[in-house]
């Protein structure tokens, strides 16, 4: 079955089926109006989307941000790479969430078993 029961949380609280996600990955957003860069900790999907006015329309694959930080996510996107790998092993079910403490951290809330 793979990863179909299990979910990753978005930064806006949106679930991400997580056998759809391509690409894990931290990237640096430019500094803007005055205001410094940050790191978005992001899952890709295999689907485009669409932004812009018309005649500059751009496309491009669909980003989703689990988290956003001041300082560089360093190993952020194996550590959930690898928490990935051991819930397809385990065919879990629930919701994986990010949590940041002085580190981007992960965890996994089971979903509760059916009643028999």
């Amino acid at each position: 079955m793979g990863l179909a029961r299990v979910w990753i949380e978005t930064l806006d609280d949106g679930l991400v089926r997580a056998d759809q996600v391509v690409e894990v990955l931290a990237h640096q957003t430019a500094a803007f109006a005055g205001k410094p860069g940050r790191w978005l900790l992001d899952v890709v999907l295999p689907v485009s989307q669409g932004a812009g006015a018309a005649g500059q329309w751009h496309v491009a694959a669909s980003h989703r941000t689990l988290r956003q930080t001041s300082s560089e996510p360093r190993g952020a996107a194996h550590r959930l790479v690898e928490l990935l790998c051991r819930l397809d092993a385990a065919d879990a079910a629930g919701i994986v969430r990010t949590e940041r403490s002085d580190d981007i951290t992960f965890s996994f809330h089971a979903f509760p078993a059916p009643d028999a």
